[in-house]
């Protein structure tokens, strides 16, 4: 392959073009002229970044995800800034090959050739063919010079992966611990002491109203807001009445039908991701596990709960407001744990996996067939693509040629007139809330505040939308006066003084608390409710019914002697507890025969990808980056 794959790549005609393009260089200059014109979106220690680099790696991310999510694959691109995210992995790679060369990596052309020629989806009958090799980088827009070096690159970086990683190893005791620590069980009794019982009594003075705010004034700031002129250069309203021609559409079907129009035996899926941080303890990482297990026993029992309780646990930001829904996907579209677990389902079973994502509850919902779209199933989706493009094309183009007629001094609104577009002011808003005209877009409100009264910007939205934002009014941050929020002063007052009530009580009761054996009956006495845990995993950080309260967790598991009582008034949400452990299981050597070896392997690989994590970081942390964040709709330039 390689040199072998490209033979004729060098003819006499290629050579001549090459030989006008260094004249032209040579005469003209590369810094002058038509080619300063170019401008680097980012640099690394003086490398430069271009844009089309960076638009490509979001292209590829882009129909990652569309693979992925499917149907869904905007809501999930809404809550990401795709074309950083790019530039950001632009920059990793950057460095990564760099640290590679620095050490002295290096793939050779047989292991490259070999690695290739084992791609299934170049071979034919199980053999390498390399016409199909060139069909199938044609069908993705990538030459197999581009392609090659990519392959070479990602097997570089493997190859120093492992280099990292390799030297991170965990002993036994340590997983004994940590598997311990996330698998033992507590039960638990407790007493609640609302701070509401408490409220109706509380009538606080003018006096005490006066003080409180003048102590707590800060509570009631607000937050400085601006004001701003908005015109949204949205591609479907700018390319509504473009029609592609039946050629356009079936050379686009012929182009891409392997890729977009083949689809392989699918399943569908919804589920709960429960993340795992990076860089997360393994008390964080148990909590996790805990907190999914409580869910996938919940929806086990009421199985018409998952869209529910998807809205309310998971975080997949892109699929937890549709009941977890993933669509359809065939296998080499999820990450491998995860598809392999589903995979493995029937439809309306429910299981949980673990991924380097975190935990999913998953459950299957119906699988699909192995199918090719004809052309006219295929057309609707085709026409929206072809329009999507050509009208984020036209979107770019007036959207720069309107940035600088507006700062030449031409109005906004007419601007936008003349496109059939509207120029829409906003009302008010802080950097962290939503800007009317622009929900789908949270960056551009802390973009906005970037600018000075009268500045005109370009703003680039992650999922494609672009915007043209003109600063019209700040309103400074400020404390109002008591007399203009007297009632939200008293209503704070009011939980505060309330949730003192609450806590002396408490306290009042555990006093009467001298051994495990007075908890029930002090609570009884003072006419106060014991209620009960049942038996839970104490790295769940959460109780049944009360919901995540570690600092519960975490004080049951000290506690010395069991039954015993905790020795003070916990508070969660304002309201006063009392605990008392009624049990606190270990899990025993037959569950860590047969959970442990999994558990290891899991704990070892999370490991070392905090290792790679630190790495790249530190890569980073010691090389210069500028960006200019113009061109990705910031601030004129950063560092990073």
């Amino acid at each position: 392959m390689l040199n072998a794959f490209r033979k004729h790549a060098y003819s006499w005609m290629v050579r001549a073009i090459l030989f006008l393009i260094v004249v032209v260089f040579a005469f003209w200059g590369i810094g002058t002229g038509l080619f300063n014109q170019v401008h680097p979106l980012a640099s690394v220690d003086g490398q430069t970044i271009l844009t089309d680099e960076v638009d490509r790696q979001a292209d590829q991310m882009r129909r990652t995800l569309q693979r992925m999510y499917g149907a869904n694959a905007l809501d999930a691109l809404k809550t990401m800034n795709l074309r950083q995210e790019a530039l950001g992995q632009v920059i990793e790679d950057r460095l990564l090959q760099r640290e590679s060369r620095r050490i002295g990596l290096d793939i050779s052309d047989t292991d490259l050739q070999d690695k290739i020629a084992s791609g299934k989806a170049f071979q034919v009958n199980g053999q390498f063919d390399f016409d199909t090799y060139q069909a199938v980088l044609s069908q993705n827009d990538l030459s197999p010079a581009e392609f090659e070096q990519q392959e070479r690159q990602e097997m570089t970086t493997d190859l120093l992966r492992r280099m990292v990683t390799q030297g991170v190893q965990i002993s036994d005791g340590e997983a004994r611990l940590d598997f311990d620590q996330r698998n033992a069980k507590l039960a638990l009794a407790y007493v609640p002491i609302p701070y509401s019982q408490f409220a109706a009594k509380v009538s606080p003075t003018d006096k005490q109203m006066a003080d409180y705010y003048n102590r707590s004034s800060e509570k009631f700031r607000e937050p400085e807001r601006v004001k701003i002129l908005l015109v949204d250069y949205e591609p479907s309203a700018l390319a509504e009445k473009l029609n592609p021609s039946d050629k356009e559409i079936e050379d686009y079907y012929d182009k891409n039908k392997s890729s977009e129009f083949t689809h392989p035996f699918q399943v569908r899926a919804r589920h709960i991701l429960i993340s795992i941080p990076g860089g997360a303890t393994a008390k964080e990482k148990a909590d996790a596990k805990a907190k999914a297990e409580g869910i996938l026993r919940q929806i086990k029992a009421h199985p018409h709960d998952f869209a529910a309780l998807a809205a309310k646990f998971s975080d997949d930001p892109g699929t937890k407001d549709n009941g977890g829904d993933l669509g359809y996907f065939g296998r080499g579209q999820m990450v491998k744990p995860f598809e392999d677990a589903v995979f493995k389902l029937k439809p309306g079973q429910v299981t949980m996996v673990e991924s380097q994502f975190g935990y999913h509850v998953v459950e299957a919902e119906d699988s699909r067939a192995a199918r090719v779209d004809t052309l006219v199933q295929a057309r609707p989706e085709i026409i929206d693509t072809l329009r999507r493009k050509t009208g984020g094309e036209i979107a770019r183009k007036a959207l720069n040629a309107d940035l600088a007629a507006a700062l030449a001094g031409q109005d906004l609104k007419d601007l936008a007139q003349k496109r059939g577009l509207q120029a829409v002011e906003t009302p008010f808003f802080a950097a962290d809330e939503p800007v009317k005209g622009a929900e789908k877009t949270p960056e551009l409100a802390r973009e906005a505040f970037k600018l000075q009264e009268g500045d005109t910007r370009a703003i680039a939205g992650t999922a494609g939308e672009s915007y043209l934002i003109k600063l019209i009014k700040r309103a400074p941050s400020h404390i109002p006066p008591l007399a203009e929020i007297r009632p939200k002063v008293r209503e704070a007052l009011v939980q505060e003084m309330a949730e003192q009530a609450a806590s002396d009580f408490a306290e009042s009761i555990l006093k009467q608390i001298k051994t495990a054996d007075d908890f029930s009956r002090v609570a009884a006495s003072n006419k106060l409710e014991v209620h009960t845990t049942g038996e839970f995993g104490r790295a769940e950080g959460s109780l049944p019914v009360v919901g995540r309260f570690p600092e519960a967790t975490d004080a049951a598991g000290v506690v010395i002697k069991v039954p015993g009582v905790i020795d003070r008034v916990l508070e969660h949400a304002g309201d006063s507890y009392l605990f008392e452990v009624l049990s606190r299981r270990p899990p025993d050597n037959d569950q860590w025969k047969k959970d442990g070896p999994a558990f290891t392997d899991r704990m070892l690989e999370q490991q070392r990808e905090q290792a790679w994590r630190r790495f790249t970081a530190g890569l980073k942390e010691h090389a210069r980056i500028t960006v200019d964040a113009n061109q990705l709709g910031g601030p004129a330039e950063s560092s990073m």
